[in-house]
C-alpha cells in the first residue's frame, strides 16, 4: 500500500500536468479563432463603410435593402428610401479644392445622421449623393423626416476657404413596395431627386406607388 501511494500521487501529477496543458492549447485555440472572426468581422465592416463619412457605402446600404424588402419582418414595414443630394456642391470643389469638399461632405453626413429616427440606415452612394433607408415609415412619415433633414442642414454652416458654407440639399422620397429590386427603388427616387431639383432645390419631392418600374 505504501510504495502504491507515490505512484498514485506521481498519476494524478501527471493528470494535472495533463489538463493544464490541454486548457492552454484549448484556450490558445479559442482565442486564435476568436482573434480570426474579429478579423473576418473588421474586415467585413471595412468593405461596407464609406472612409469619408463613416457612413454605410453601396454595399452596406445593398444589405440593409435586401435584408427587408421581401417583408418577412413586418416590423420593418412600410418601408421608404430617401434621396438626398446637395445642392451646387460641384463649386466647393472648384472655388475651395476636394478637402474643401470632403469637409463639407463630413459635416453634413454627421448632420443627416443625427436627424433622422435611431432605426434609420443613411449611406453614401459616393460624391454628393446620399440615401437613407426608414423602416417602418409610410411615405408621409418619410416626407417629414425628409423635411427636417432639408431644414437641418439649410440651417448649418461649414467653414471653408476662409468663409461659411451655406448650402442645401434637394430629396427625394418614395416608398417601396414589397419585394422591389433595389434598381427599381433607386430608379424611382432618383425620379424624384430630379424633381425635386427642377422645382429649384432646397426641397422635398415624394413619389407614391404609381411611379413604379415595370
Amino acid at each position: 500500500m505504501s510504495a502504491s501511494v507515490p505512484l498514485l500521487i506521481l498519476a494524478a501529477a501527471c493528470l494535472l500536468v495533463v489538463g493544464i496543458l490541454v486548457g492552454v492549447i484549448v484556450g490558445r485555440t479559442w482565442g486564435v479563432r476568436r482573434m480570426i472572426n474579429e478579423a473576418v468581422h473588421d474586415a467585413d465592416v471595412a468593405v461596407r463603410t464609406d472612409e469619408l463619412t463613416g457612413l454605410s457605402n453601396r454595399r452596406g446600404f445593398e444589405r440593409s435593402y435586401e435584408r427587408c424588402r421581401d417583408g418577412r419582418r413586418k416590423s420593418d414595414w412600410p418601408v421608404s428610401v430617401l434621396f438626398i443630394d446637395l445642392d451646387h456642391f460641384k463649386m466647393v470643389n472648384d472655388t475651395h479644392g476636394h478637402p474643401a469638399g470632403d469637409l463639407v461632405l463630413g459635416h453634413v453626413a454627421r448632420l443627416v445622421d443625427e436627424s433622422l429616427r435611431e432605426r434609420d440606415t443613411v449611406a453614401r452612394l459616393g460624391g454628393d449623393e446620399f440615401v437613407a433607408l426608414l423602416l417602418g415609415a409610410a411615405l408621409s412619415e418619410a416626407t417629414e423626416v425628409a423635411e427636417r433633414v432639408r431644414t437641418d442642414v439649410e440651417s448649418m454652416s461649414v467653414a471653408v476657404g476662409g468663409g461659411d458654407w451655406k448650402g442645401s440639399v434637394s430629396i427625394g422620397a418614395i416608398e417601396i413596395t414589397r419585394g422591389e429590386e433595389l434598381p427599381s427603388a433607386l430608379q424611382r427616387v432618383d425620379r424624384a431627386v430630379y424633381a425635386a431639383k427642377q422645382a429649384g432645390r432646397n426641397c422635398v419631392q415624394a413619389h407614391d406607388h404609381s411611379a413604379a418600374i415595370t
